[in-house]
C-alpha cells in the first residue's frame, strides 16, 4: 500500500516534451477546462520520486491517484507561485 507520495516540480524539458496537462476549450456559455489524460500521467511518470512511480500508480488508490493529478495541475496553474531566478 502506498502511504506518501513525493513530487518533484516538472523542467521546461518535461513541459515541451509533454505538453500542458489541461487545455482550455469553447464550451457553451464559456470555456472549460479540460484534462489531458495522457499528459497527466506522463506527467506523474516522471515527477513522482517516492515511491517508485510505477509501483505507486500501480498501487494507490483512486481517490489518491486523484490527488496526484490535481498536484500535478496546480504546478501549472497560473496562481502557483515562482520562484525568483
Amino acid at each position: 500500500m502506498v502511504t506518501d507520495v513525493v513530487l518533484q516540480e516538472p523542467t521546461a524539458a518535461d513541459y515541451f516534451a509533454l505538453g500542458a496537462p489541461q487545455t482550455w476549450v469553447k464550451a457553451a456559455g464559456g470555456m472549460s477546462l479540460v484534462d489531458n489524460d495522457a499528459s497527466i500521467r506522463a506527467y506523474a511518470e516522471r515527477l513522482i520520486v517516492e515511491p517508485d512511480p510505477l509501483i505507486a500508480m500501480q498501487h494507490m488508490p483512486v481517490l489518491d491517484a486523484m490527488a496526484v493529478k490535481d498536484a500535478i495541475c496546480v504546478f501549472f496553474s497560473e496562481e502557483t507561485p515562482t520562484p525568483s531566478p
